[in-house]
């Protein structure tokens, strides 16, 4: 079987590629192999993917910074669509990305290829004409989130739950977690609270927020002296300025293991503020963008937070400052109280325990394996 797999983020990679184990696995069962081609990261590149482009390349977030980057992106996405054509998969699966895989959906669609696309774009946040640009483009939804299965079928295009894929993951991470060894391999003090940093897995996120979580956590080391502090670092994000890595003991490769025993954590919107809810990390979230990326996303997002767990939860269990509010000093305030006390913390630790349930169960990869190959015909 052959498949074209598409994503442009360190999330959508690590989601396919727990899609694509499991598919290969099934189809070496019945004695077939897996080929896989296209766009990804690290783990569909462990997985097996034979690359068409670099996914670094994609790998920028907001309006006016895809606009700076917008040569190389087109030439990647004229190679994507040339690779597919010449290919002829089975199945394009495209994860996530929108503005990146809708054009490729549309190419498999006109090539009468099965498109399945894993993690849908979240058009009841902001876009919603993108409805029927699935609706045309592509052959059926693996959804992530429980109430996204209903919108989409009834808007016209079909879609199945499959459950979220970090459950399982963090769910390992828990049942595999030695704090102590964890502790002690990357020489942390378990006796004194830890904060960990995550800046975000888009070399422009890095950029837009590295030095304004490095001024919150040099203001909270000297309102906390005991505090440890540690950059984690995605996988493809380049070498952090040496001033940097003296002040923030960077951190590659172990970022849930850190996640799991760290005190609280300051963190970019995304798919990282999941993974704290389902280790059960108290955090706060800060983001800043270009101006004008952000005055554009303003006025076009329908929903009332850039923070997927208070959007699950409905309300703000999780501190949220961006733009002008993402100052070092507000972000130090509410730090310092998820550090300072613990009924803070543990009043939000029961909050998302409650948003962790509502993610489902165990087994997302196999159920989404499955409906790849029921939608590719294999089944």
């Amino acid at each position: 079987m052959r498949v074209f797999v598409s994503t442009a983020d360190a999330s959508g990679d690590l989601h396919s590629a727990a899609l694509v184990t499991v598919l290969r696995k099934r189809l070496a069962e019945r004695g077939e192999p897996l080929e896989l081609y296209g766009l990804g990261g690290e783990a569909l590149l462990a997985a097996g993917l034979e690359p068409i482009v670099e996914q670094r390349d994609f790998a920028v977030a907001g309006l006016f910074e895809v606009a700076s980057s917008l040569p190389r992106i087109l030439s990647g996405m004229r190679a994507l669509k040339r690779a597919m054509k010449q290919l002829r998969p089975d199945l394009v699966l495209l994860s996530d990305s929108p503005d990146l895989n809708l054009p490729l959906a549309r190419v498999g669609r006109k090539q009468r290829i099965p498109v399945l696309y894993y993690v849908a774009p979240q058009v009841w946040a902001w876009r919603s004409g993108r409805i029927r640009l699935l609706r045309e483009r592509v052959t059926h939804l693996g959804v992530i989130f429980p109430f996204e299965a209903a919108l989409f079928n009834q808007a016209g295009v079909p879609a199945s739950f499959v459950g979220h894929p970090l459950v399982d993951r963090m769910t390992a991470v828990q049942q595999n977690m030695r704090p102590k060894e964890v502790a002690e391999e990357l020489g942390i003090d378990t006796s004194r609270p830890l904060l960990a940093l995550l800046p975000g897995s888009r070399r422009n996120e890095v950029a837009a927020n590295l030095a304004r979580m490095r001024d919150t956590a040099q203001l909270l080391m000297q309102t906390h002296p005991g505090l440890q502090v540690r950059l984690l670092v995605a996988p493809n994000v380049e070498d952090i300025a040496p001033e940097d890595a003296e002040i923030l003991q960077p951190i590659r490769g172990r970022s849930h293991e850190v996640m799991a025993i760290a005190t609280a954590l300051l963190v970019a919107p995304g798919t990282v503020t999941i993974e704290a809810a389902l280790l059960g990390t108290p955090m706060v979230v800060t983001h800043e963008l270009n101006s004008l990326s952000f005055e554009i996303a303003r006025r076009l997002t329908r929903v009332p937070s850039g923070c997927m767990v208070n959007l699950i939860a409905d309300r703000g269990i999780v501190p949220e400052r961006i733009q002008d509010q993402a100052r070092p000093t507000a972000l130090a305030a509410e730090l310092s109280r998820l550090l300072r006390d613990p009924i803070a913390r543990g009043e939000q630790r029961e909050e998302l325990a409650q948003v962790a349930a509502r993610l489902g169960g165990p087994g997302a990869p196999e159920r989404a394996a499955a409906l790849a190959l029921e939608v590719a015909g294999r089944r």
